[in-house]
């Protein structure tokens, strides 16, 4: 553990003298020395490292990764606080997709990422499509959710819908890199395919494209059942991402697995409790040696006992 300590240091930002406080959480707060403005710069020192994983591809990732799907669930406050507590904690693999939040989830990651950019993993998805009218409407978006949620349950829209052409990849990977604010990202992946509807050779040749380019380091498949894609196309897919449970990939052994704790639930059934939760966590890491297991909760203490267990 850092010990809680405080540094002065003279800094010049926009040629403004700045004070650096630093506490035991890593965190630097900036206060503008002329004047009553607070500057959070959020750089954080892990105060414990997770073993980390180095993947068939060769990519190294933390054994535990963070599902950022909810977002938009969490009040904007403790979206960035979330992130900024898994690295706290050394989780430093980050997953999230074109389609979450209607491209919320991206631009928070990348918003509250800023320079650490280059101290994490990030994988991103295309082929789902995020509804543009709602991530225009800015504070009533989780209105414009809850409509589009009752529409589609009267059967008078077709949600989610997907779309995985050529033409569509290279629109929503040009998004997905601006709205994560950077020029790369670590693993881009084919989302949740219906075998393989809508996937041709030039959605491949699109992707590969990319990967040569450099503006993703690797490329795969994350869904439930990728079988389809991984019989036609397995041999140039890098990564493959499926469900903890009932995740169908064939033969492939799956480089990341999410829905540890949502497999085998109904709607509305009661929480598990903290000690199946421990037992499924336990086992999935011992599982896949050389994998990583993505998480998703809205509660930074939670995020602290997985850590915890990783950690083993």
């Amino acid at each position: 553990m850092l010990s809680i300590f405080y540094r002065l240091t003279a800094c010049v930002l926009s040629g403004t003298q700045f004070f650096r406080q630093v506490d035991d959480n890593g965190r630097f707060d900036l206060r503008d020395l002329q004047g009553s403005h607070n500057y959070h710069f959020n750089m954080v020192i892990p105060v414990q490292a997770l073993p980390a994983a180095r993947l068939p591809c060769g990519l190294n990732v933390s054994r535990l990764g963070l599902g950022l799907a909810h977002l938009q669930l969490m009040v904007p406050t403790a979206r960035a606080a979330l992130i900024d507590r898994a690295l706290d904690l050394g989780i430093t693999h980050f997953d999230t997709a074109r389609f979450y939040g209607d491209g919320l989830s991206e631009r928070v990651l990348g918003n509250t990422l800023g320079p650490r950019r280059t101290r994490v993993t990030i994988t991103t998805k295309f082929g789902l499509l995020p509804t543009p009218g709602i991530a225009a409407m800015g504070p009533l978006a989780p209105f414009g959710r809850k409509a589009r949620g009752a529409l589609n349950r009267l059967g008078l829209v077709d949600y989610p819908r997907r779309s995985y052409s050529a033409a569509t990849l290279q629109r929503a990977f040009a998004a997905s890199l601006r709205a994560l604010c950077t020029d790369y990202v670590d693993v881009l992946a084919i989302h949740e395919p219906d075998g393989v509807i809508g996937i041709d050779d030039d959605t491949i040749e699109a992707l590969l494209a990319i990967r040569r380019s450099g503006a993703a380091r690797f490329i795969g498949v994350a869904g439930n059942d990728v079988t389809g894609v991984l019989a036609r196309w397995g041999d140039v897919l890098d990564i493959v991402q499926t469900a903890e449970n009932g995740g169908r990939t064939g033969d492939r052994i799956p480089d990341f697995t999410y829905g540890l704790f949502s497999s085998g639930m109904t709607r509305g059934a009661p929480a598990l409790p903290q000690a199946e939760i421990d037992r499924r966590l336990c086992a999935a890491l011992a599982r896949r040696p050389q994998g990583a297991v993505l998480v998703q909760t809205r509660d930074p203490d939670r995020l602290r006992s997985f850590a915890g267990f990783a950690s083993v």
